[in-house]
C-alpha cells in the first residue's frame, strides 16, 4: 500500500514538472517604445497599404500573447 502512495506521488511530481511553461522574458526599453509606436499606428482607422495592415496583424497576435 504505502509501495503505491511512494509511486503515485512520484508521478505527480514528474507530471507537474511539464505543465506550466517558462515564464517569459521582459520586454526591453527599446522593445517596449517600438510596440508603442506600431499601437498608435494601428490604432488608427485609415490603414492605407497592406504593409501596415500586415504589421497590424502581427502587432494584434503579440498584443493579445
Amino acid at each position: 500500500m504505502i509501495d503505491r502512495l511512494i509511486f503515485g506521488v512520484a508521478l505527480s511530481v514528474v507530471g507537474c514538472n511539464g505543465l506550466f511553461p517558462e515564464p517569459s522574458i521582459p520586454l526591453t526599453l527599446k522593445e517596449k517604445a517600438k510596440m508603442q509606436s506600431v499601437g498608435k499606428v494601428c490604432m488608427k482607422k485609415n490603414k492605407q497599404t497592406l504593409q501596415v495592415k500586415r504589421l497590424c496583424q502581427r502587432w494584434e497576435v503579440q498584443r493579445n500573447v
